[in-house]
């Protein structure tokens, strides 16, 4: 059933009432407590009822968040498979049993505007359910054959192209007697663009860890590159330091501090920060350019921390 379920702690409760009037005004049917629990009848019992017919769960988090009942609607939302976003009012860390189930979950944080956060929420979970925002057509996916097949002749078309300029100009200096050689332009390799971030990255919104294209910055420092991975950004006696991208040259463990154990397939790469090498956080994309997790693991760009904890202790 396409439910929302709304969890929230009693402190933040007019902020939830005020979301499920938002969605339910936009179309987005949803379930939030008490409203929808009949008189007479065990919370318990309807709370887990309610879980198991909804497809996705907004939970909202603060820091004043002392309730035990929302981490236990949270762990009965990811055992009964549902689709979980974290509604985070401020930056502050999960504790271990909420980082377990959310760690690899896209997070909404708090801007201070309640209709910004609200239109985000709005906008993610109908592109988890592959619908369109009001007034919008859904966008009908593109064939893998037939792309496939325009960018072979798009080459082709290049190709043709500059055959027949090159003809021309092989005419024009032969007709005109010009033995010239050809002027070498100068290039500085160390102002050489950085590759573009793609566009999911930038509409990504954070407060305490932006990833976004203006964040990777053309460095001067020279490309690192190993037989493992490459990374362009910055660089600091030799390690990834601060924002950059990092590409997988073959399949590896992320980061050694990252407690899951998640691995990267050949090409993948990451748009995010680092610290003496290790990473703080940022946005992990397959080959394809498809994101598969926003990643959080250091502390963002205050490295005293990081330190304390060892995260800047190089292998």
């Amino acid at each position: 059933m396409e439910r929302v379920f709304i969890s929230y702690a009693q402190i933040n409760r007019p902020l939830a009432e005020g979301l499920c009037t938002y969605l339910e005004q936009h179309g987005i049917r949803c379930w939030i407590a008490p409203r929808d629990i009949p008189s007479g009848v065990s919370y318990a019992g309807e709370i887990t009822r309610a879980i198991k017919s909804s497809d996705i769960m907004v939970a909202v988090f603060s820091r004043e968040q002392s309730s035990e009942h929302v981490k236990n609607e949270v762990n009965l939302a990811f055992s009964n498979g549902l689709f979980i976003l974290p509604y985070c009012l401020d930056d502050i860390p999960f504790d271990d049993d909420l980082e377990y189930w959310l760690s690899a979950r896209q997070r909404i944080f708090s801007s201070g505007r309640k209709q910004t956060d609200f239109e985000r929420i709005e906008r993610v979970i109908r592109e988890h359910r592959g619908e369109a925002a009001a007034g919008q057509a859904v966008t009908p996916p593109s064939t893998p054959g037939k792309s496939r097949k325009k960018g072979l002749l798009y080459i082709a078309l290049i190709c043709v192209a500059l055959i027949i300029a090159a003809g021309v100009l092989f005419f024009l200096r032969h007709d005109n007697g010009d033995k010239a050689e050809p002027e070498i332009a100068e290039t500085n390799i160390a102002e050489a663009a950085v590759p573009e971030v793609p566009e999911t990255v930038a509409s990504q919104t954070t407060t305490a860890s932006p990833v976004s294209a203006s964040s990777v910055r053309p460095v001067k420092e020279p490309v690192r590159e190993t037989d493992a991975d490459t990374f362009t950004g910055t660089i600091k006696d030799g390690y990834p330091d601060g924002f950059g991208t990092y590409t997988f040259r073959r399949p590896r463990r992320i980061d050694v501090h990252d407690s899951e154990g998640r691995m990267a397939d050949a090409g993948d790469y990451i748009v995010g920060n680092w610290t003496c090498g290790h990473l703080n956080y940022g946005e992990w994309y397959g080959a394809d350019g498809v994101k598969k997790a926003f990643i959080q693991l250091g502390e963002g760009n205050d490295t005293t921390d990081d330190q304390k904890l060892g995260r800047c202790v190089r292998p």
